[in-house]
């Protein structure tokens, strides 16, 4: 009955996130609590860039199709919004492991 449960957990800390365990000394009975990982949104419209689900405190790095760093943006709230004027180009979009490809028109 064990190794099923721990395959069961290792299954779902692979799939969706941390697994931490508890234990209750009096009972001696062991729990696992399972994190969800939450990823940042990127989406860019009317030359402007929002956020949602953001680090505060980290940085999205942009830059151009040939891999010129043109912007580095300081997140200052998890969900917001922020000027880019930027000329009419293909751009990459960096933060914290998400990468996007976006066009300003």
């Amino acid at each position: 009955m064990k190794p099923i449960v721990f395959i069961i957990l290792f299954f779902f800390t692979c799939c969706f996130g941390t697994v931490a365990f508890a234990q209750d000394k009096q009972n001696r009975k062991q729990t696992a609590v399972v994190e969800e990982i939450v990823m940042p949104e990127m989406n860019v419209a009317n030359n402007k860039l929002t956020l949602k689900n953001a680090p505060v405190g980290r940085r999205v790095e942009i830059f151009t199709i040939l891999g010129n760093k043109v912007r580095l943006i300081e997140i200052k709230s998890p969900d917001g919004e922020y000027e880019l004027n930027l000329p009419r180009a293909i751009y990459i979009f960096k933060l914290d492991g998400v990468v996007k490809k976006f066009v300003i028109r």
